[in-house]
């Protein structure tokens, strides 16, 4: 494969506007500036195409949805053009400008988010994800894999300090990985753009927090710094994935693709905090689902000190969700990696763990296709209201579902409609709050809905 000339491309043409780092860190933001983050942080126009092309019968509509993901792909013949440092800027420089009282640092995740932004800090991503232009049949991830063993070193060549976990989910990313094919990419080392932006945001003596997801799955191991992952974190465990044709046999375990932390990144951070005089947090647990309840607990907490009456409890799901709104709602927020069982079971543990809420409103994110242990509407609003609650689904047709891609266009106009809060607030205070979520984490409490 002929590599071009080195001209950089351009940070947001290289990473995915869809992704869970990309999308979280984006609404961050905007709590961060105090705004809203309506149709995933487009305008608009986007917001009232997306609710229009949702109209559009499934079959037509499905093959528009994978030609606009497919969009989105880098030609695998400029990998060699892609600067994750210049990646990292661009993640940097997505923040506005003032003195944080500290920061977090690592995996993504949504509940970890809403915190942040309770908390009024920053996230700074450790892996990020760039989609790599590729037709394929989905069911066939061996072929993904040769894929990748013949564009990737480019990429590493051209950025020695990050490891690349090439993830292929057919059951979840059925539509997608038709067109593309996913490299997930994890810093090895700080990038020099964080370590640029904590040193002129951060207060002086501010804790730096290590989010780790310590969660693991088999790969194929490419090279020094290239692994292959069958399957991900979502309604089956790997095995599930690993006994199906044409899979290739793992030889290891790596952090999961998605969510997983690198270790040597959480070492190089420690390294940075003791040169530069900030203490080191460490939030660690084991896979996306396991922070929820232990956020929605400390912030419920926080409500209630300052008089709030904390019994509305809103549900975001993957990428779909505000904090902005949720945080002026006095809303609690239970977040879900996605529509699966395991996070259905997730939310009914926190429900039987919690003191009782009055409403319950449950977004579901949506990946067009009925995939092996995929949570239905009907089966949310269920539990919720087997647990006493006012339960409503929001933005979603359960007709429509999983088809109803117009819910992205919908959720930020009826989040906004949510009642708000009773008092004004200041921000939670980060060192309080990452020992109250710590003490939760280590309590055993609620264990359902968390994959390894």
């Amino acid at each position: 494969m002929t590599r071009r000339p080195a001209n950089r491309l351009d940070a947001q043409d290289v990473v995915a506007s869809f992704d869970s780092a990309t999308v979280l860190h984006a609404a961050l933001s905007a709590a961060l500036r105090g705004e809203p983050f309506p149709h995933l942080g487009n305008g608009p126009l986007a917001g009232a195409a997306i609710r229009a092309a949702g109209r559009l019968p499934w079959p037509l509509l499905r093959r528009l949805y994978t030609r606009i993901g497919a969009s989105e792909g880098v030609d695998p013949g400029r990998l060699g053009d892609v600067d994750m440092n210049a990646v990292a800027g661009w993640l940097a420089d997505g923040y506005p400008q003032r003195c944080y009282p500290a920061a977090l640092v690592g995996s993504s995740n949504g509940a970890l988010a809403h915190l942040a932004a309770a908390m009024q800090v920053p996230w700074l991503p450790g892996t990020v994800l760039v989609p790599v232009a590729r037709t394929g049949d989905p069911q066939r991830p061996v072929d993904a894999l040769h894929f990748g063993e013949r564009a990737a070193p480019a990429l590493l060549d051209r950025n020695p300090d990050v490891v690349l976990h090439h993830m292929h989910d057919q059951v979840q990313d059925e539509l997608m990985v038709a067109r593309m094919t996913y490299f997930r990419i994890k810093w090895q080392t700080l990038p020099e753009p964080y370590a640029r932006f904590l040193t002129g945001s951060l207060a002086p003596g501010a804790p730096v927090v290590l989010v780790e997801d310590r969660s693991r799955w088999p790969v194929v191991r490419v090279g020094d710094r290239h692994v292959f992952q069958t399957g991900a974190q979502g309604g089956l465990e790997p095995q599930a994935y690993l006994d199906r044709p044409h899979t290739p046999r793992p030889d290891g375990e790596e952090p999961e693709a998605e969510w997983g932390a690198d270790p040597q990144f959480g070492t190089s951070l420690a390294g940075w905090c003791v040169a530069h005089g900030h203490p080191l947090l460490r939030i660690a647990y084991s896979g996306p689902q396991a922070p929820a309840h232990a956020v929605a607990s400390v912030v419920r907490d926080w409500y209630t000190r300052r008089g709030e009456p904390a019994d509305r409890l809103v549900v975001p799901s993957f990428v779909l969700g505000d904090p902005w709104r949720t945080l002026n709602a006095a809303a609690v927020p239970f977040w879900t990696f996605f529509s699966v069982q395991p996070a259905l079971r997730a939310l009914e543990d926190h429900l039987l763990a919690s003191a009782p809420y009055r409403n319950v409103d449950i977004l579901l994110f949506q990946h067009g296709v009925h995939s092996a242990g995929i949570a239905r509407p009907e089966e949310w609003v269920r539990v919720a209201r087997g647990n006493g609650a006012t339960a409503r689904l929001m933005a979603v047709s359960p007709r429509r579902f999983p088809h109803d891609i117009a819910s992205l266009g919908r959720y930020g106009r009826m989040l906004a409609e949510l009642p708000g809060a009773h008092l004004t607030w200041s921000p939670l205070e980060a060192a309080r709050a990452v020992r109250e979520l710590n003490a939760r984490l280590d309590d055993p409490g609620p264990t359902h809905g968390q994959l390894a």
